[in-house]
């Protein structure tokens, strides 16, 4: 099995799946493309071909709300309460970096009543939702939980403190400093995205589009679109000297000692004494991978337009090649 098949084992489910992939290790490199951008009659992908990061979104915000930070309008420490008054008084106890390292314990909008394929949700509906709960998972800063809900916050808390639209804000603080010329932020049925990559299920063994559902129009939770090519721009960046990793990769390690294996916005993984430093997203029709290591020299994007995949099962299979003594 040669090493592109191996790390992509278990993730190629289809000979007609949508993909871009890059690897490098040291001196082995590998690119590889395939599949179209929506149903057989449309446009080949390439490396410049626009796909819904999911929760690979989620470093973007936090380098979002590192920004913010940094210019001295938040801080890890800043009480949610303070910026939303209005949410419930259990609000009183959780601070951006409750929502960062996903511990702040507050409820899974996704169990929201909702109809699959009906009207889609926006960010400002979980403002209404979170306003109508009454208490947390577990005792704030306690435990690991992972929140979609706590990244559509930041979001809109990027907003309200800066004033600036998200996407607008995104773009001026993060995406261009970083030179990333394919990457923004998706408002469904508003956005034009040229050479978009649309979401694919596989039904008795044919692709079908299947790019939105009730929860796939939020934005802090997974409404990014970027490319493999700006992704490799990205992982450049955040190798060099910038304003966001400092922050963005500190892992968080919870009263009882147990490290969450979570930073700001980037999981932070130790694999024989260092870090590997990595990011899976996961929506209908849609999943993604960012992984690099600068100690390893390592680097991995995988981005497909279909559903139903596991993309941890790259990292799995990028740490067991390196275990084998590949260095």
């Amino acid at each position: 099995m040669d090493l592109f098949n191996r790390l992509t084992q278990n993730v190629i489910k289809h000979q007609d799946q949508g993909y871009a992939f890059y690897f490098k290790h040291k001196d082995t490199e590998i690119k590889k493309l395939n599949g179209v951008t929506k149903e057989v009659d449309s446009s080949l992908i390439n490396f410049d071909t626009r796909f819904r990061l999911a929760s690979v979104t989620k470093h973007f915000i936090g380098c979002g709300i590192i920004s913010l930070i940094n210019d001295h309008k938040l801080s890890l420490d800043t009480c949610v309460k303070d910026i939303y008054p209005n949410l419930p008084n259990y609000f009183n106890n959780i601070t951006i970096k409750n929502l960062l390292n996903h511990t702040s314990g507050i409820y899974d909008y996704e169990d929201m009543p909702h109809d699959t394929y009906g009207k889609q949700i926006k960010d400002d509906d979980i403002i209404t939702f979170l306003e109508n709960t009454e208490k947390t998972y577990f005792e704030v800063g306690t435990t690991y939980k992972y929140s979609n809900t706590a990244y559509i916050l930041l979001g809109l808390i990027i907003q309200k403190v800066s004033g600036i639209n998200l996407g607008k804000y995104l773009k001026e603080h993060v995406f261009d400093i970083a030179g990333l010329k394919d990457t923004l932020v998706n408002y469904e049925g508003i956005t034009q995205i040229d050479n978009r990559a649309y979401g694919h299920l596989i039904d008795d063994d044919k692709l079908i589009v299947r790019d939105q559902y009730w929860c796939s129009a939020t934005i802090g939770d997974g409404g990014i679109y970027s490319s493999l090519n700006d992704l490799n721009k990205w992982i450049d960046f955040l190798l060099a000297d910038n304003p966001f990793t400092e922050l963005l990769l500190i892992p968080n390690i919870l009263p009882n000692n147990v490290n969450s294996e979570y930073g700001l916005g980037m999981r932070v993984i130790d694999v024989d004494g260092h870090n590997i430093y990595y990011h899976c997203g996961d929506t209908i029709g849609t999943n993604t991978l960012i992984l690099y290591s600068p100690y390893y020299n390592l680097r991995a994007v995988f981005l497909t337009n279909l559903g139903g995949i596991d993309t941890a099962h790259i990292k799995n299979n990028i740490i067991e090649y390196l275990k084998e003594g590949n260095y």
